[in-house]
């Protein structure tokens, strides 16, 4: 591999000819661009709702930065047989690594049961299933093959990418596997403890596409010449709440990740349930929902989906994937490390925009006034007593539930005492909370049993957060960073 003066410069050429060849890859089927917001709610999540960008904005909504057009695209469904998308997804990940980035390119579809020859009345979840894979096999082979064809050169001499085993993966099908034969493979091939409803991380991904590969007699080889592997199939449990349940084995969702050498899981793919009554009751049981309540949110989030879209037969039975732009042009020049194959991250390299030596400036908490405190566990009081202490008189008004004011009092930290929602004291936690008055909440929850009050009260005060679109804290190494910040200004 040659070493590149500038490698922005290539990953620039080999995403324009990915873009234009994905556009007319879906032009030739008949799809639909449809844009997508930016800005969503709850519903913009994948599915670990942890990891959204929060939007702040004047009328103090909780909004987020997107992570997937899938539902906006099923929107789209309403007047389209089908439509894609091309967005900017982001992640709110500690750190970008070999295997995450912050801003990516995710390209996706949805369509329905009409691309498959079939009407709501003659609809097949199995053939829609395998039109679903043989979609996402299309769709990436066009991106592939666009790069390919137009920077032959460029990958053989700068990335020593072997243009004929290239050409002949794109000549073959994709190879399959169920995740249920996935896991006893991997059994029993170095990984005993797995069991059925694991998830499998990318170390497990890899080592699939190495076995699935090496036991099919002409795609054996160097990792070069390896074709992607589907796995087929996933327990329900660990999958998005709109997969639809396989009525072959209700174990199992009509999933499929589509892994690639060097780059592993590339596409996320399901058929998505359109029976609404079984989706309200995947929704309410997913871990996702759990999650979610736990943040405050509530079922009204996601009820014009369910019962706008779903229950009302607003669209024809359809699936979808989603495809990560990065890992496709990872597999194509070969590389271990997604950051070297990222527009974003190459640019962030001279901007410094993500150096953690920024930390300090948060101009989104220069407008933060007035404080509601509710620290549960004692050692937590204990280390953020220093820097309230340090900050006690710079402007802020600190509000604090009970035990809070009662520890913050003893070692001079003036708070306002806050009474519990099923007190009939003033100033309540219901009415201050009503009245959308806080600039900050930092709720940190003891994580242990407590009486009914306390636990009712910490569920309605960051219930209360999301709804107001508050900025919530709920960790204590947060909460300790946010008000070093402050005092830091003050020195």
């Amino acid at each position: 591999m040659k070493q590149t003066e500038n490698p922005l410069q290539h990953l620039i050429a080999f995403s324009s000819s990915l873009f234009y060849g994905t556009i007319e890859h879906y032009r030739k089927l008949g799809l639909q661009y449809a844009d997508v917001p930016a800005i969503v709610g709850i519903t913009g999540a994948c599915e670990n709702v942890d990891t959204l960008f929060k939007v702040g904005n004047r009328l103090n909504l909780p909004l987020f930065f997107t992570q997937t057009g899938q539902l906006a695209l099923e929107q789209a469904l309403q007047t389209s047989h089908g439509a894609y998308t091309i967005i900017h997804s982001g992640r709110d990940e500690e750190i970008e690594d070999e295997r995450h980035l912050r801003q990516f390119r995710l390209t996706e579809e949805e369509f329905d049961c009409t691309f498959a020859g079939m009407t709501r009345a003659s609809y097949d979840e199995e053939r829609m299933y395998e039109a679903l894979l043989i979609h996402i096999e299309k769709a990436t082979k066009a991106m592939i093959r666009a790069v390919a064809l137009e920077h032959q050169k460029t990958l053989t001499d700068y990335y020593g990418r072997d243009a004929g085993a290239l050409k002949a993966i794109l000549e073959r099908p994709y190879l399959r596997i169920l995740y249920e034969e996935a896991v006893a493979l991997l059994r029993s091939n170095g990984y005993p403890q797995l069991r059925f409803g694991d998830d499998l991380g990318a170390e497990h991904e890899a080592k699939i596409v190495e076995l699935v590969n090496t036991r099919t007699k002409h795609y054996g080889g160097q990792i070069g010449a390896w074709s992607p592997v589907f796995i087929m199939r996933y327990p329900k449990e660990i999958k998005f709440f709109n997969m639809k349940v396989s009525a072959r084995d209700e174990r199992v969702v009509l999933s499929a990740d589509c892994i690639f050498p060097y780059s592993g899981e590339a596409v996320g793919s399901a058929v998505r349930e359109h029976d609404g009554i079984k989706l309200l009751v995947r929704l309410l049981t997913s871990t996702m929902y759990k999650l979610h309540e736990q943040r405050g949110g509530t079922y009204e989030d996601f009820k014009w989906y369910t019962e706008g879209m779903i229950v009302s037969q607003k669209t024809l039975p359809h699936a979808g994937y989603g495809i990560g732009n990065e890992r496709i042009i990872q597999f194509i020049l070969g590389l271990g490390d997604i950051r070297q194959c990222s527009i974003f991250s190459r640019m962030s390299d001279q901007t410094h925009d993500w150096d953690v030596s920024r930390r300090g400036g948060l101009p989104m908490i220069e407008h933060k006034k007035t404080v509601l405190l509710s620290i549960g566990r004692q050692e937590n009081k204990e280390k953020l007593l220093p820097y309230l202490k340090r900050i006690k008189h710079d402007g802020h008004i600190f509000y604090a539930t009970d035990k809070t004011h009662a520890f913050l009092g003893r070692y001079g930290v003036p708070t306002t005492k806050v009474y519990k929602i099923s007190e009939q004291n003033s100033p309540n936690l219901r009415d201050l909370l009503g009245k959308d008055m806080f600039d900050l909440i930092v709720n940190i929850p003891t994580h242990a049993s407590g009486d009914g009050d306390e636990v009712s009260d910490g569920r309605f005060i960051r219930r209360s957060a999301v709804e107001t679109g508050t900025t919530l804290i709920t960790d204590t190494a947060v909460a300790q960073h946010l008000f070093e910040t402050l005092g830091k200004r003050l020195s």
